[in-house]
């Protein structure tokens, strides 16, 4: 009896954990539609994702990527196993595939999971408050490799002269959240 209690109680407040304060809109075209300007303690971010190649993920057929909040200060992600600040996006892994994805998020640091170059640094992207900033574009590419383009030409022709293209920086190896029983 003790552990259907437990069991219970566990289903009832599991909406408490895995909390996430990104809120994606369904479409950046929604976002683009209203223009509305973020609030001071708040930040849109837009990236795409594309596939120019194949071979991505032969059993799920997806490619997704994950930002998640880094801290400068601890360089490493922030959070825990039950509340963590991320992003995902994901488009079938079709060549010829290209969608972009909006959320609305908490300004500061965001790092993405897969994105890792050859010499083993992180690319940061800066995320301002109170603005609207375009990370760039996540590219599956035909060498099998996850690239990034940030052309300045499609902000500002696609999104409107009012987003910013992210600042980036490059640090250590990212330290992750490690979750287990």
């Amino acid at each position: 009896m003790r552990l259907f209690i437990l069991l219970i109680i566990s289903v009832l407040v599991s909406g408490c954990f895995f909390l996430n304060d990104v809120n994606p809109f369904s479409t950046p075209d929604e976002f683009l539609a209203n223009r509305a300007t973020p609030p001071a303690e708040r930040a849109i971010v837009i990236f795409g994702l594309s596939v120019e190649g194949p071979g991505y993920h032969a059993i799920t057929r997806w490619f997704s990527v994950h930002m998640d909040e880094y801290s400068i200060e601890r360089q490493s992600i922030t959070g825990n196993c039950w509340r963590s600040n991320n992003m995902e996006a994901k488009v079938p892994g079709i060549i010829g595939t290209r969608q972009y994805f909006s959320f609305d998020v908490k300004p500061g640091y965001y790092v993405s999971r897969e994105f890792l170059d050859a010499s083993d640094k992180n690319l940061v992207f800066e995320v301002p408050a109170g603005r609207v900033v375009y990370l760039g574009e996540f590219v599956w590419t035909s060498e099998s490799r996850i690239g990034l383009k940030r052309d300045p030409s499609t902000v500002k022709s696609y999104f409107g002269g009012d987003v910013l293209l992210a600042n980036t920086r490059q640090v250590s190896q990212v330290k992750g959240i490690l979750c287990g029983p």
